[in-house]
């Protein structure tokens, strides 16, 4: 009985790694897709104004970080002199979601104008597994 159920929990350990194997460039594609489109909806989100209208408009959630804020904020990488806006869009793979990241995670930073400055899209990178003695490595969750 103990030999079944430590082979089993090796067994539910390994099959536990195996999803992000298959995924054939899934997160990765579904990141480049939400990159791809923000960048396409630039002249949408050329204001404050106008991207907050683009984001609920999509029922995108985000968070305004005023300027005097944006410093000490946790999570934004940089400011441009004005507000800034977080989103995330969330992910639809499943897999991706549970190994890799569950959102695309944006930033639009505006200067004090409030026109759009930079426009940043990131998600938690894939995992390399290197495999020991042997010259192979595996993306895990791309």
């Amino acid at each position: 009985m103990r030999t079944t159920f430590v082979i089993l929990a090796f067994v539910a350990f390994w099959v536990a790694l195996l999803p992000p194997l298959f995924t054939q460039g899934g997160c990765a594609a579904e990141f480049a897709l939400a990159t791809q489109a923000l960048h396409l909806a630039r002249p949408q989100l050329g204001t404050l104004d106008q991207a907050q209208a683009y984001l609920s408009a999509r029922a995108i959630p985000y968070a305004l970080v005023a300027a005097e804020n944006c410093e000490r904020w946790p999570g934004v990488d940089a400011c441009a002199g004005g507000p800034v806006l977080l989103g995330a869009l969330p992910v639809k793979n499943r897999v991706c979601r549970l190994y890799r990241d569950n959102s695309v995670h944006l930033q639009l930073a505006f200067n004090s104008a409030q026109q759009l400055v930079r426009l940043q899209t990131e998600m938690k990178p894939s995992h390399i597994l290197r495999l020991p003695l042997l010259p192979w490595q595996l993306e895990w969750g791309s």
